[in-house]
């Protein structure tokens, strides 16, 4: 029977139903949609009422290392994609240690709950672009199911944390340097590192980011990346993993950008020690211009010239210049708040050492702004964690973090292939 046939008699049924369709494309689209939807969710019932569903025998093995006895089938309504299903699976239970188990619902990844993969893949999808409440109604207009807020937030959660415990299981790999495998061989990588702010329930607390990117041979820029909230010392090795994934061990170059903040350099820094290391452009000048307004005031004419003096040598790598006329103009300065404001910005770019050549680095062709880890702080954190009156625990936060990173790094296909329903 061809597909033409079995459409004819899905029109010829819903005559016999007394479904009428319109004219009108979209009308007809949507009560087609639904009807073939109803119809599928039967045949699927029907494709499953055939199948034994984890009967293994009168008697499987128990992890107590006696044997679990079959009982008989247990019932279920599971939500999926086509609409409600009842399933009949096998139920065991061993009546020495008190275990029981449906051998399916494990082997098929639907775990204990009552949403199908395809149902729970597709609501988390949604949930980690947007609201709970609003992926609940995406959801329902995409799909015609229905699945409460809560409950998308719940399974958010629940395969969340999977995702999470898994880049936990690669960043301890660090602890025996056992390298994950690299995915792809660029031939220069940068790793980029900051910080986004989320509000939790206590206040605002700072989640690490970290992005790396290179160019793939289309000459396209690609990027993978990393959301822990996590101390400096413990967030080096989830850099690292994602770093090794990236071609760290592979790649010909690698590039650190950072803001200056003393614990990149001496954690990542220190963990990549052939990587060239730069401080992103922006965040010098900002540091300039804060020395600039607390020399001349907030937009003063001599603060906008004094910072274009400054920025100049800066960009031309004469770090050793700028150096010498901010000492001359300290010993010359009265004012406490303008030897303040000299001192800071002494003490900043004296701590950054060779990472303020910029002309090397341009003529070197290399990115001197960490424009890449700002956007992910937006992208990745912000545009997700900072709706209007979100508040997080460290837990929802989190999961729902590193869900959105699997999203966005391409393995959101292989997390589900692993089952996080039944983990």
């Amino acid at each position: 029977m061809d597909g033409t046939t079995i459409a004819q008699e899905v029109l010829a049924y819903l005559a016999v139903e007394g479904i009428e369709l319109s004219e009108d494309i979209g009308k007809a689209e949507a009560v087609l949609q639904a009807q073939v939807r109803r119809i599928g969710a039967r045949a699927l019932e029907l494709h499953l009422q055939g199948r034994k569903l984890g009967y293994e025998g009168s008697s499987r093995a128990c992890s107590c290392k006696q044997n679990q006895r079959f009982v008989g089938h247990r019932s279920k309504t599971v939500a999926t994609l086509l609409g409600p299903v009842i399933l009949q699976r096998a139920y065991y239970h061993c009546s020495d240690c008190g275990a029981s188990s449906l051998p399916y619902d494990e082997r098929v990844g639907l775990g204990g709950g009552e949403v199908s993969p395809g149902l729970a893949k597709a609501a988390t999808l949604l949930a980690v672009q947007a609201p709970f409440e609003s992926a609940s109604r995406m959801l329902h207009n995409l799909t015609g199911q229905s699945l409460s807020p809560k409950t998308v937030e719940r399974l958010t959660h629940q395969v969340g944390s999977v995702a999470s415990s898994h880049e936990e299981a690669l960043a301890q790999k660090m602890e025996r340097w056992e390298s994950p495998a690299a995915e792809v061989q660029p031939e220069r990588l940068y790793v980029a590192v900051d910080g986004a702010m989320v509000h939790e329930r206590d206040g605002w607390h700072e989640v690490k980011t970290a992005v790396c990117y290179w160019e793939d041979e289309t000459g396209e820029r690609q990027a993978r990346y990393g959301v822990r909230f996590e101390e400096a010392a413990s967030f080096v090795a989830f850099v690292w993993s994602l770093a090794c994934r990236c071609g760290l061990n592979v790649a010909k170059e690698v590039v650190l950008l950072g803001d200056g903040a003393r614990w990149i350099w001496d954690r990542i820094g220190g963990l990549l020690p052939e990587a060239t290391q730069i401080v992103d452009w922006y965040h010098a000048m900002e540091h300039v211009w804060d020395c600039g307004r607390g020399l001349y005031g907030e937009g003063s004419e001599q603060t906008t010239a004094w910072v274009k003096q400054i920025e100049t040598l800066l960009w031309d790598g004469h770090v050793r210049e700028i150096l010498r006329q901010l000492e001359s103009q300290r010993c010359q300065a009265r004012a406490p708040a303008q030897r303040q404001a000299l001192d800071g910005l002494v003490t900043y770019l004296r701590n950054q050492d060779d990472r303020l050549a910029y002309a090397r680095f341009r003529a070197r062709g290399l990115d001197i702004g960490s424009g890449r880890v700002e956007a992910a702080c937006k992208n990745v954190v912000g545009a997700r964690m900072k709706r209007s009156g979100m508040r997080w625990t460290r837990h929802g936060a989190q999961t729902t973090l590193s869900l959105r990173v699997f999203w966005l790094n391409g393995t959101w296909d292989a997390l589900w292939s692993s089952h996080p329903l039944a983990a």
